[in-house]
């Protein structure tokens, strides 16, 4: 506070993905940390920035970690390296706006290729309100997350066009990143 800082710096507060099951609740969230539903990959975000945010708002908009970059090089007026391919999407505009200006970006992806636990690699696309889940060892599942934020009702059997588009995004997205996919261990099975 003595040095002014304060007053302009931008704060992040934000955590690890998903509550732990068992010692902790998500609700209304399905699942926990780990697992490819809202309570295992969403996480809180609060951002301060006095002068630019004003204090209480709100916004819906889903965002990732790999935003912070892009938002805290545009705030400090700092120039990205050129080809780079950077993966998130500044927050400024958005901030600025109270959140009334939209991201630019038409989808958000998540991958996990390991054998870890159950349910074993999967993959996600969310695009507006779809969330696609592509499990590479058992059925795919959608949902929409505006009316059922919970993902109790999966909608890809009802949806087989929807499913079908989603997943050719996700795995285009996929092999343009170069991604490693998912390799079973044999002396597992």
């Amino acid at each position: 506070k003595e040095s002014g800082l304060d007053d302009n710096t931008m704060v992040i507060f934000t955590s690890d993905n998903g509550g732990l099951l068992g010692p902790t609740n998500n609700a209304p969230l399905r699942s926990g940390k780990g697992y490819a539903y809202e309570g295992g990959i969403r996480v809180p975000l609060i951002i301060k920035w006095p002068g630019s945010v004003k204090a209480g708002t709100t916004s819906s908009e889903p965002v990732t970690s790999v935003d912070y970059l892009p938002t805290i090089a545009e705030a400090a007026r700092l120039d990205l390296p050129k080809g780079v391919e950077i993966d998130g999407t500044s927050l400024v505009d958005h901030l600025f706006s109270a959140g009334k200006v939209p991201l630019d970006r038409k989808a958000i992806y998540w991958h996990f290729p390991h054998y870890r636990h159950n349910p074993g690699p999967y993959s996600i696309i969310r695009e507006g309100p779809w969330k696609l889940i592509h499990f590479y060892e058992g059925p795919m599942e959608l949902y929409n997350l505006k009316d059922d934020l919970g993902e109790k009702k999966n909608l890809a059997s009802s949806m087989p066009s929807k499913v079908k588009e989603l997943d050719a995004r996700l795995l285009a997205h996929l092999e343009s990143i170069g991604a490693k996919m998912p390799k079973p261990n044999a002396e597992k099975k």
